[in-house]
C-alpha cells in the first residue's frame, strides 16, 4: 500500500499530465473521480440529458461545447457558445474539478432540433453559484415556443413558461424564494401539466419548496444554460452539473436528489491557483489589429462585420453598436462605421452612420442593424443597408404590410465623403417587399459592383408563410432597386447570403442553411442580356459550416476566397479559395478560437482583409486580419 507522501505524489503527477491535456489538447476528460461517479446513485428511467466537467470541450482553454454524459445521448451536447463562457477550477475533498463559468454575457445552448422538446412533464437538477447580486436566466428553452425557464430577479428566484411571441422571452415567471450568492447550491424544477392548460411549477431550493401554478403551457424546446433564449438575459454564475429528466418527479425523488447531489459537492473550494491556458502562437505572416472590443465607448457588444474598399484606398469597416448586449433585433442598436488609411494598421474613431431615437414610445429601443456595405468604384459613393425595427419588427415579430409599424424596413444610407458622414437613410422596402411577406432585407456583410457597374446587395426575405429565403437587389443608380427570386424557391429554407461575379459574368452566391444540415448552400445566377432576364441555376450544399454568416469575395487574379468556421461549430475562422467557385481548398486556419460573423474585401495592395467577429475568455471582439494572397494558396 503507498505511504501518504506516495499517494500525494502520484496524485500531484496526475495533476500536472491533466493539465499538460488541456493545454495542449482540443478535447480533453477534466478531472473526475470514476469510483464517486459509480457510487453517485442516479436514476436512469427518463433521463434526457446530464452534464457535469468531464463533457467540457475545449480549444486552448476556450470552452466550445459541453457533452451529454449519457451513453448515445450525443445529440443532446450543449454546442453553441454565446460570447465567453470559460473553465474554472475547484477542490471537492481531494479532487480536482472543473465547472462553467458564466459571466452575464455568455451561454451555451443546443437547438431543438438536435436536443429534442420536452412538451409534457419535465425536471431539471443544477449544482450552482450565483455571483452576488446578479440576475438573469439559469436556463431557458432556446426556441421561439419552447421558452421553460427559471431565473433570478431583485433578489428572488423566479419560474415558470412562457408560450411564444420571442417578445415573452423576457418575462421571469413567478417568484418562488429568496436569492442567495456566493455558495454552491442543488436546485431543482419539476414541470407538470395540469387541468385548463395550467402548468404546475415545483421549485426545489435550500429554503424549501415552492409551487406556482402558470396560465399557460409550454415545451422545454432545444436548451440554454447561463442565459435566456434571446441571449439577452444572461446570469452570471458557475454551473457544476446539470440533470434533465423528461418526466415528472414526486416530491421524495427530488429531495433524494437533492440531497446525493449536496453529498457530492460539499466542501467546494476554488483552486487556489488557476492553471494558466496556453496562448496560440500568432502566424507572423497574418497581421492583426482589434478594430472593436465590447466595452469601447460604453456599448456592451459589437457585432455583424462588414468590410469594404473605397477608391481612395480607405478601408471602412461597418457594424452593429450593440450598446445593451450582444442580443439581436428589436434592442437599442445603431450602425456605425470605422476608417483606416493605411490597409488597416490604424482605425480611426467610431462613427454612428445609422441611429434612430430610441426615446419614440413602444419602439423597444428603434433599433438598426445588421448592415451590409457597397461602394460604387465610379463615383466613390458607399452605401450602407441595414434592417430597421421600430417595434418588435426584427426577425422573429416582423409582420405583412409595408410601414414601420408593421414590418421591418430595408433601410439605405450613404456617404459621398469617403465614410465620413453620412446622409439620412432611405427606406426601400416598398420597392422591393411584397406586402404579404412578413420581412424582407439585406445580407449582411457587404455587397458588390458589377462589371457593368450595377449595384448589387445580398438580401433574404420570409414569405407569407414564413419560410426565409436569400436572393438579391440591384439599382443602376443607387436609388431604384429591383429584387430577384429566391435563389432556392422550395427547401431548405437560406438566409444570411454572400454573393461575387464570376469571369463569366455569372453571380455565385453562398447562403447560411438554416436546415441545420451543416453545410453551407450554393447557387448561381445567369442572365443572356439584362439582370432582371435571369435565374437561378446548379444548386448544391457544400463546405461544412455551424449554421452562420460567412465572407465571399473575388480577387483580380480570379480566385474565388471564402472565410467560414471549418467546424459545426462556431470556432476555426478558415479560409478557403477556389478558381470555379465549385471546388474548394482545404482551407487555412486563421483563428482556431471561437469564432462567428466574417466579412472579406481585397486590399489595394492585392492582400486579403477579413473583419470578422472572435474572443477569447473574457471578451469578444471585432478583429481586423490581413495577408497576402500567397498566405491562403499555400499548402498546410
Amino acid at each position: 500500500m503507498l505511504n501518504k507522501q506516495s499517494r500525494l505524489q502520484a496524485r500531484t503527477s496526475a495533476f500536472k499530465q491533466l493539465l499538460l491535456a488541456l493545454i495542449t489538447g482540443i478535447s480533453v476528460l477534466l478531472w473526475t473521480s470514476a469510483a464517486m461517479a459509480q457510487s453517485f446513485d442516479l436514476p436512469q428511467e427518463g433521463l434526457h440529458a446530464w452534464y457535469r466537467g468531464e463533457g467540457l470541450e475545449l480549444i486552448g482553454g476556450r470552452i466550445k461545447g459541453w457533452k451529454n454524459q449519457l451513453a448515445g445521448g450525443q445529440a443532446q451536447n450543449l454546442n453553441r457558445v454565446v460570447g465567453q463562457p470559460k473553465a474554472w477550477f475547484v477542490k471537492t475533498g481531494e479532487e480536482q474539478r472543473a465547472v462553467v463559468r458564466f459571466d452575464g454575457n455568455a451561454g451555451l445552448w443546443v437547438p431543438a432540433g438536435e436536443w429534442g422538446s420536452l412538451a409534457e412533464e419535465r425536471t431539471l437538477f443544477f449544482v450552482v453559484r450565483i455571483k452576488e447580486s446578479a440576475s438573469g436566466f439559469l436556463f431557458d428553452g432556446s426556441t421561439n415556443s419552447g421558452m421553460t425557464r427559471a431565473s433570478i430577479a431583485a433578489n428572488k428566484w423566479h419560474v415558470g413558461v412562457q408560450p411564444g411571441p420571442i417578445g415573452n422571452s423576457g418575462k421571469p415567471g413567478q417568484p418562488t424564494s429568496d436569492a442567495s450568492y456566493g455558495k454552491w447550491e442543488v436546485h431543482g424544477f419539476v414541470f407538470k401539466p395540469v387541468e385548463n392548460g395550467k402548468t404546475e411549477v415545483t421549485h426545489f431550493s435550500p429554503i424549501g419548496e415552492s409551487v406556482v401554478t402558470e396560465n399557460a403551457r409550454a415545451s422545454l424546446g432545444g436548451l440554454i444554460v447561463g442565459n435566456s433564449v434571446t441571449t439577452k438575459n444572461g446570469l452570471a454564475c458557475d454551473l457544476a452539473e446539470i440533470h434533465v429528466y423528461k418526466r415528472g418527479f414526486e416530491n421524495g425523488e427530488c429531495k433524494k436528489i437533492i440531497a446525493s447531489l449536496n453529498d457530492r459537492w460539499k466542501n467546494t473550494v476554488d483552486l487556489a491557483d488557476q492553471p494558466e491556458i496556453k496562448k496560440e502562437i500568432p502566424d507572423p505572416a497574418v497581421k492583426r489589429v482589434v478594430v472593436r472590443r465590447e466595452g469601447d465607448d460604453n456599448c456592451k457588444s459589437y457585432r455583424i462585420p462588414g468590410l469594404a474598399v473605397t477608391p481612395k484606398g480607405t478601408l471602412i469597416a461597418a457594424f452593429d453598436i450593440r450598446w445593451n448586449g450582444s442580443g439581436d433585433l428589436p434592442a437599442d442598436i445603431d450602425v456605425g462605421v470605422m476608417r483606416s488609411t493605411d490597409n488597416g494598421d490604424t482605425w480611426g474613431p467610431m462613427i454612428k452612420a445609422i441611429d434612430y431615437d430610441k426615446s419614440v414610445p413602444k419602439s423597444q429601443g428603434n433599433g438598426v442593424g445588421d448592415a451590409a456595405i457597397l461602394v460604387d468604384q465610379k463615383t466613390g459613393h458607399v452605401f450602407l443597408a441595414a434592417l430597421w425595427s421600430q417595434g418588435n419588427n426584427a426577425w422573429f415579430g416582423s409582420k405583412a404590410g409595408m410601414s414601420p409599424d408593421e414590418t421591418g424596413q430595408l433601410v439605405i444610407a450613404r456617404s459621398t465623403d469617403d465614410g465620413l458622414t453620412w446622409e439620412s437613410p432611405k427606406t426601400i422596402t416598398p420597392q422591393i417587399k411584397q406586402r404579404e411577406w412578413r420581412l424582407c432585407f439585406n445580407g449582411p456583410g457587404a455587397g458588390i459592383q458589377l462589371k457593368d457597374g450595377t449595384l448589387v446587395f445580398p438580401a433574404q426575405f420570409k414569405d407569407a408563410k414564413g419560410k426565409a429565403s436569400s436572393c438579391f437587389i440591384s439599382s443602376d443608380d443607387g436609388e431604384n432597386w429591383k429584387i430577384s427570386p429566391a435563389a432556392i424557391p422550395d427547401s431548405p429554407p437560406t438566409s444570411e447570403a454572400q454573393v461575387v461575379q464570376l469571369a463569366d459574368g455569372s453571380l455565385l452566391m453562398t447562403m447560411r442553411n438554416e436546415s441545420r444540415f451543416h453545410k453551407r448552400l450554393w447557387s448561381r445566377w445567369e442572365w443572356s442580356e439584362k439582370l432582371e432576364n435571369g435565374k437561378w441555376t446548379e444548386t448544391r450544399a457544400d463546405v461544412i459550416d455551424p449554421v452562420c454568416m460567412a465572407g465571399l469575395t473575388m480577387h483580380p487574379k480570379g480566385f474565388v476566397l471564402l472565410s467560414n468556421n471549418n467546424s459545426d461549430r462556431r470556432e476555426r475562422m478558415t479560409i478557403r479559395y477556389s478558381t470555379d467557385g465549385k471546388r474548394w481548398s482545404d482551407g487555412k486556419l486563421l483563428d482556431p478560437g471561437p469564432s462567428a460573423y466574417s466579412c472579406l474585401a481585397v486590399l489595394p495592395n492585392g492582400d486579403i482583409g477579413i473583419l470578422y467577429e472572435c474572443g477569447d475568455h473574457s471578451v469578444q471582439t471585432l478583429t481586423f486580419a490581413r495577408f497576402p494572397l500567397d498566405w491562403v494558396l499555400e499548402k498546410k
